[in-house]
């Protein structure tokens, strides 16, 4: 998470409440397409398993998944870093913008299906589901290749942000979905502070940034802080659902929680013009959902 100017310190009450604001219709979005897509991913989830479980579903085989996944998240930061040291404008473009690209499409084509099921005859319904998607990927490639207008790339992300938050949280299973945030928060530190990712976004802060971030007003939010925050919220949605011992009030408590912990992170930086957007969020977070699962 930065801020929009980092030579100027613009942490104001206005603008902590339009930041604030808009992650709260982030996760609106995000608990929206939660519950529109319950029968897509209880669908997936029934026919193929977890999505990501390769260790398994126990508590040891659960912190290995998220390992695997930091690990990855690793190592794709340090072969952009590499392409973008090298000059390599076109193809680092190229790279984020698969990325993004098939994440958008697949997920919006899963969105789409789920609102017009029926609506529509079944060949139009398909039709529309894919030319709604490719919609999304267009707008993607214009920000990426042609022009950067960031209220434009910035409402496409967090569109695709909330989408993948949501199907993770419909599709992980439980334990993993836990896990994961705080995993990745810890991950966030060293990657924002000693990492490749403070290299990225210091060797070319507007190209790196584009395609991965999402403004917040004055500030600016990576694409993966998205995803978490609003992974959380549909988490409890989903659960809330699946299961009536849930308290309905779990996704409002939850997002109240993260969100206090977005407020606590932005008031931090007026000492610091770069810090990591997921560990006092998630902690939060996920302590907040434990309360209503556990």
């Amino acid at each position: 998470m930065t801020e929009q100017e980092p030579a100027r310190k613009r942490v104001t009450p206005v603008n902590l409440v339009n930041a604030v604001v808009i992650v709260v219709l982030i996760q609106l979005v995000a608990l929206g397409i939660t519950y529109e897509n319950l029968p897509s991913y209880t669908a997936i989830v029934a026919s193929s398993g977890p999505t990501f479980a390769p260790a398994g579903t126990s508590e040891t085989g659960s912190f290995l998944n998220a390992s695997f996944l930091v690990v990855f998240a690793f190592a794709s930061t340090l072969g952009l870093l590499w392409v973008l040291r090298r000059k390599m404008v076109f193809s680092f473009k190229v790279l984020i913008f698969a990325s993004v690209a098939i994440s958008a499409f697949l997920l919006t084509f899963i969105t789409a299906d789920s609102v017009l099921a029926g609506i529509l005859p079944v060949d139009q319904e398909a039709a529309l589901d894919v030319a709604v998607s490719m919609s999304v990927v267009v707008i993607v490639g214009y920000t990426i290749f042609i022009r950067n207008r960031p209220w434009l790339s910035s409402i496409v992300l967090a569109f695709v942000g909330a989408e993948v938050g949501a199907f993770f949280a419909g599709t992980l299973d439980l334990r993993t979905a836990l896990v994961l945030p705080v995993v990745f928060s810890a991950y966030d530190v060293y990657a924002v502070f000693k990492g490749p990712l403070k290299h990225l976004v210091g060797t070319a802060p507007g190209l790196a940034l584009n395609g991965m971030s999402v403004k917040l007003g004055e500030f600016t939010l990576g694409l993966g802080d998205v995803v978490f925050y609003t992974m959380i919220p549909s988490l409890a949605l989903f659960h809330t659902v699946v299961a009536p011992t849930v308290s309905p009030l779990a996704p409002v408590a939850v997002i109240a929680a993260i969100d206090a912990g977005v407020l606590a992170t932005l008031l931090l930086l007026t000492r610091k013009r770069l810090l990591p957007g997921l560990p006092i969020p998630m902690i939060l977070g996920v302590g907040a959902l434990a309360f209503y699962l556990l």
